[in-house]
């Protein structure tokens, strides 16, 4: 069944992306993607991408911040039916982090709190998936001149730090990155959907980085 679009706000409702087997009855590869609004606007474009070369799946929940993502990822990986068969999961989480919300002066989560969960996240993916080789995406930047509208702000340098601290993090897990942030910093205002969101020309633009870098370990 394939996934629907759906609201990026944070409702918690579940779907597969793709069945278990293509033509042929062969069992195809499966692939996970965790993340927040930002995976939930590439997500069925990373899917079609990799049709023929394996079964994409996510949950229709947005991952919210790295707590979030750790508390639910039990739940969402029943989505691709046996955990053990998942060769890769493509996550990201940092936008809701060091976001400050309803005019607080600090982030939601320090940056030393994001590490924190960052590892804990990491570990739970192992756990939950245990053969699938883990890829970070990391998080991409504010539309230019839009940062003064948004509601839970976070400015180009407070990402580029949540960034760096992930980057160190991972390379102490020894964990790949996908660095969707340099990639789409390139992009003009026409790509933003709003201040941090995509347009479907950006969203596609990002899912095929996500693709090919999936690509690589399968």
């Amino acid at each position: 069944m394939n996934a629907k679009k759906r609201d990026t706000t944070g409702r918690r409702v579940f779907a597969y992306a793709l069945g278990a087997r293509e033509g042929g009855g062969q069992i195809m590869k499966k692939v996970f993607l965790l993340g927040d609004s930002i995976r939930m606007g590439y997500d069925d474009f990373v899917r079609d991408l990799l049709k023929g070369t394996a079964d994409v799946f996510y949950s229709e929940d947005n991952g919210r911040f790295a707590g979030y993502t750790y508390v639910y990822i039990p739940q969402w990986k029943k989505l691709a039916g046996d955990p053990n068969d998942v060769a890769v999961v493509h996550w990201n989480s940092g936008h809701w982090d060091c976001a400050h919300f309803y005019g607080d002066s600090e982030p939601y989560s320090t940056v030393e709190e994001y590490t924190v969960w960052l590892r804990r996240v990491h570990d739970c993916i192992r756990r939950n998936f245990p053969a699938a080789q883990v890829i970070f995406a990391t998080s991409t930047g504010i539309a230019p001149g839009r940062y003064e509208q948004m509601s839970s702000p976070r400015s180009d340098d407070e990402i580029a730090a949540y960034n760096k601290a992930a980057l160190q993090v991972m390379a102490e897990l020894n964990v790949p990155v996908n660095d969707l942030a340099s990639y789409a910093a390139g992009f003009p205002i026409e790509y933003y959907a709003d201040e941090v969101h995509f347009t479907e020309t950006g969203s596609r633009l990002l899912a095929g980085m996500v693709a090919d870098k999936i690509r690589e370990y399968l």
